[in-house]
């Protein structure tokens, strides 16, 4: 189950409207912009909005947290994301 994280540190469950993988449509909704892609180590995908540092959004502090050794160690994420599975992200194949 995908896993909505918000930049004040709430954490909700998310599914697909469908069932199985979300649309883009959707993964826009939930970071509120046109979407960034970060693949983590666990094999998750952390979707979080491409201009939310030039929106002023808030830190992320969780998000930033989950992403130390993909980004940049002075670098953080801000808004809110979404973290899903491959299947989730529509990329199961």
């Amino acid at each position: 189950m995908a896993t909505h994280i918000l930049a004040d540190g709430l954490t909700l469950e998310a599914v697909p409207a469908n069932g199985k993988s979300f649309t883009l449509e959707e993964l826009q909704g939930f970071v509120g912009g046109y979407i960034e892609r970060l693949v983590l180590p666990t094999g998750q995908i952390l979707f979080l909005d491409e201009e939310g540092k030039l929106k002023g959004k808030a830190i992320n502090p969780f998000a930033t947290f989950i992403t130390r050794g993909i980004v940049a160690d002075e670098d953080m994420v801000v808004g809110d994301v979404i973290l899903c599975t491959p299947e989730e992200a529509g990329e199961d194949g």
